[in-house]
């Protein structure tokens, strides 16, 4: 696994403060810049790479922070206060060099260290001076976050309690993964971010889980794994089509995936919403995220940013323009609420450029401590609202088991089940308020005039979760075909 230490410090920690840290530490170390990006390696005097470290970064909200690491670490820092990471290489030597660079830097600056798990030597597959006759760019091994790789496939390994969607697992995706899987491997016991797990989930990623016995398997699934030149972790049987499981019925997952996670645990509701914006020049993004985390959870987010943990205090205006600078390519931010303020929640926000204009789609998960708790009777108001603001394209609510926190455990939870689904002002009008509640389920319209909108609850049919999920499917195909005309 890897070793990761992060120096949470009081003074900037620019260039010299770096410099001066390292000298402290060994003076025949060096500092190497990784290639055209702002990461720095740290060198021995043969050229071996031994850690390596990102510039720091303000903290402007320690929310994220404390959810990420712990709040007794946080407690009593100044502010303002950086964020200054370092991978270390995994064997005796870089854990050695990564934590005694950090205290270093904490002592001449002033502040805290954190560090990760204990590093795993028996993952890594190269060196900086390599005998095999390649370069470490060649293979991916030469990129900070990258334990080992196949054919199809990246592995990242993170012994952290808590795995974020950080920033070394961002640039491995865009700079080395792209069209190959990003696999990431964790201990048993360590937990993902809703940002880590929505994207694991996804076409091109897994979450590997290594077993108490020493063995793997999948965190979403429980399917055992084995390696695989060509495809990295990899099950026998993959799980391929809603009708799998049926067509599969002997392959199992390891023993104890199937706890009883589902009846012990509290319940969250996660929220999609898509939003078109037509105002280019002022595009309101950001806005729909507001909403739905003070309608569900009480409160607005407090932090957001292009990875994990998020460290810039929430405002919609900056981050409307982090997108327009990065334009035309996409943006993904993630968000998260106070600390001991409402119900806990995090999200994401994906921003896409068609043209001119901007479509947004927002992903928000609230835990609540039993479903008791959930405020079901405030989804018609959001709906409204999201309509009456010209936030509203579509909406999709589900519900599964899990924890308060929206960190994730590799434990079977069951799939989410559909709470609602919604159209907005917009879609109402081109399919027409008689066809769109002529459909499998009538629904209800909400709103006024130009900002009607149409909302379908499932949840009388919420304890039958497959038919739940079969009058969804068949109201989104009837809104879908009455669209198309």
């Amino acid at each position: 696994m890897s070793y990761d230490v992060v120096a949470l410090v009081a003074g900037r920690p620019d260039e010299r403060a770096v410099i001066d840290a390292l000298q402290d530490l060994d003076q025949d170390l060096r500092l190497h810049q990784h290639g055209d990006t702002a990461v720095l390696q740290i060198r021995d005097e043969a050229g071996r790479l031994l850690a390596t470290l990102e510039p720091g970064r303000p903290i402007e909200c320690w929310d994220d922070v404390a959810r990420l690491l712990d709040a007794d670490i946080v407690a009593g820092l100044p502010d303002p206060c950086w964020w200054v990471e370092t991978r270390a290489r995994p064997d005796e030597q870089g854990r050695e060099v990564a934590h005694r660079f950090a205290d270093r830097l904490a002592l001449r600056l002033g502040g805290a260290v954190w560090t990760s798990g204990q590093a795993d030597f028996g993952l890594w597959q190269g060196d900086e001076v390599r005998d095999d006759g390649k370069d470490e760019e060649e293979d991916g091994s030469g990129h900070p976050a990258i334990e080992r790789t196949a054919a199809r496939a990246v592995l990242i390994a993170q012994d952290r309690p808590v795995v974020p969607f950080s920033s070394w697992l961002s640039d491995a995706v865009a700079t080395r993964a792209r069209d190959k899987v990003l696999q990431v491997l964790t201990p048993h016991a360590s937990r993902l971010t809703y940002g880590a797990r929505t994207f694991v989930a996804g076409p091109l990623g897994r979450w590997v889980v290594r077993g108490e016995d020493g063995g793997h398997y999948d965190g979403l699934t429980g399917l055992p794994l084995h390696w695989d030149d060509e495809d990295g972790f990899r099950a026998d049987k993959e799980p391929v089509g809603v009708d799998w499981a049926a067509r599969e019925p002997d392959a199992e997952p390891v023993p104890g995936f199937r706890a009883d996670f589902a009846e012990t645990a509290g319940t969250q509701l996660v929220v999609d919403v898509s939003v078109r914006h037509g105002d280019t020049s002022e595009p309101r993004l950001g806005r729909a995220a507001e909403v739905v985390a003070e309608h569900l959870a009480g409160a607005p987010p407090t932090v957001w940013g292009p990875h994990e943990p998020a460290l810039m205090a929430w405002g919609t205006g900056r981050l409307a323009e982090f997108v327009r600078e990065r334009a035309p390519r996409p943006s993904v931010l993630y968000l998260s609420g106070p600390l001991g303020q409402g119900h806990p929640f995090s999200g994401q926000i994906r921003a896409t450029w068609r043209g001119t204009r901007v479509q947004e789609r927002i992903s928000v998960a609230v835990g609540f401590e039993d479903e008791a708790a959930a405020p079901f009777d405030a989804l018609p108001a959001l709906v409204e609202e999201l309509a009456a603001e010209g936030l509203l394209d579509g909406l999709r609510i589900g519900r599964l088991p899990g924890r308060t926190d929206t960190t994730y455990v590799p434990l079977w939870a069951g799939p989410a089940v559909p709470v609602g689904i919604a159209i907005g002002p917009d879609r109402l009008r081109r399919i027409g308020a008689g066809l769109a509640q002529a459909g499998p389920m009538k629904g209800t319209l909400l709103g006024e005039d130009e900002h009607q909108a149409a909302w379908y609850p499932v949840l009388a049919d919420a304890a039958a979760p497959l038919r739940a999920l079969d009058l969804i499917g068949r109201q989104s195909a009837h809104l879908s075909a009455a669209e198309r005309g």
